[in-house]
């Protein structure tokens, strides 16, 4: 048998050398990833080595035969002579795939094997076929939802599965790199970077602001479970409006289910000079509207509800038919767990115009709300991150949605 080691920079180029040295039948006895180069083992290039070899005499007739993975390729498993220190060691060569299903498990013909003997074969051929699996994965590129990706793209994974991004659009963020990016190049971080940025961008393109009315008062109602920031949102937009572009704006709060809440609305209505009205029904609440008709924008802060609670979501549903509000901002916190994001959305998804991010500086996973956009044709209207009045919102752009996600949400434009 004729052994021989391959080095190269990545899985695929060394198992391409061993194929155009050795040929179809090479036996592949270990591969490892080791690093070259470099001082005391930083900064050392990443490199990919595989042990193969090449059996050039006649097939003993002792060998034990083996049933292949592919019937029409049988591969054989023989004993060796004994290694140094008198220790022996055996060896089950393979031969080379291109891939390895993995729904069929090698079989071991073992009439003539005991049963110590047995166990031990099919230990060593059940290790062998994962590491081919894993081999094979690598080259193809199809084992990046389950996070194995080639070694300069791992830490990109490994970032943006931190920022809660899951592992389907992870695969596609990456798969983006792997066609943009030369192979060369993946170890420059800027490029791979602006290429991220650049597919999060995309998936975030679809944002708009609120307009003022013209001829009458726009309505926004703003909607959402509990805890998100709503009544400080509102109170954001108002003082926004009113004092930075001196717009005519009205408040009007159906939430009387926190008094709490309605005395800080009261509050802040008096600082800003916007009138704000109580409500406690939906008849009430379309009265009010109509005393404000004068006004360029109306906003309607609505009680928090439960996605859970089917008669408060009722509720909530007689208010928005009174109001026929051009806008219903449905108001999220990029604090809540990916499930549950996705919950609420889809329970208010019905009643929703657009989406409003809140709490961004609460989180360093901000990718959750990706999850959420890749599947909707919303747009986002705003992204909030912190309780300063009325500094903390932003219109939402896709550059600022992309710097959240990213976690480069300090920077400013």
């Amino acid at each position: 048998m004729r052994v021989k080691r391959f080095v190269g920079d990545t899985v695929a180029e060394t198992m391409g050398k061993v194929k155009k040295e050795l040929g179809a039948d090479a036996v592949i006895l270990q591969t490892r990833q080791f690093k070259e180069g470099g001082l005391l083992g930083l900064f050392g290039k990443p490199k990919v080595e595989v042990m193969a070899a090449i059996e050039e005499e006649p097939v003993n007739k002792k060998q034990v035969p083996v049933k292949s993975l592919y019937p029409s390729n049988p591969y054989t498993v023989r004993k060796e002579a004994p290694l140094a220190h008198n220790e022996e060691k055996e060896i089950y060569p393979h031969r080379f795939v291109e891939s390895i299903p993995t729904e069929r498990t090698p079989r071991v013909e073992v009439s003539t094997l005991k049963n110590g003997e047995v166990n031990t074969l099919e230990v060593e051929l059940q290790s062998m076929r994962k590491l081919l699996e894993s081999m094979n994965r690598q080259i193809e590129g199809l084992d990046g939802e389950q996070g194995v990706w080639p070694v300069p793209l791992q830490k990109w994974a490994d970032m943006l599965k931190e920022r809660g991004i899951n592992p389907k659009l992870i695969k596609r963020l990456l798969r983006s790199v792997q066609q943009n990016v030369r192979e060369e190049d993946w170890v420059e971080d800027h490029r791979v970077r602006s290429c991220i940025k650049e597919a999060v961008r995309q998936i975030c393109g679809n944002t708009a602001a609120i307009q003022p009315g013209v001829r009458k008062p726009r309505i926004v109602a703003l909607v959402g479970p509990t805890g998100v920031g709503k009544t400080t949102t509102i109170g954001k937009l108002a003082a926004g409006f009113s004092i930075v572009d001196k717009r005519r704006v009205a408040l009007i709060t159906a939430d009387t289910y926190r008094v709490a809440a309605v005395e800080q609305l009261k509050t802040f209505g008096e600082i800003i000079g916007v009138p704000v009205e109580v409500v406690m029904t939906p008849s009430g609440l379309r009265e009010a509207i109509q005393r404000h008709e004068d006004k360029e924008l109306i906003f309607i802060d609505t009680a928090g509800r439960s996605p859970h609670h089917d008669l408060h979501m009722s509720e909530l549903k007689a208010f928005l038919e009174k109001a026929q509000p051009e806008l219903t901002m449905l108001v999220m916190s990029a604090a809540t767990q990916a499930p549950d994001l996705a919950k609420i959305y889809e329970r208010f998804e019905a009643l929703t115009t657009h989406l409003i991010f809140t709490k961004m500086d609460e989180t360093i996973s901000g990718g959750t709300i990706l999850n959420l956009l890749e599947r909707t044709d919303l747009p986002v209207a705003y992204i909030t991150n912190g309780q300063n009045v009325p500094d903390d919102i932003e219109v939402a752009t896709p550059e600022r949605l992309t710097r959240y996600i990213l976690g480069e949400g300090d920077r400013r434009e």
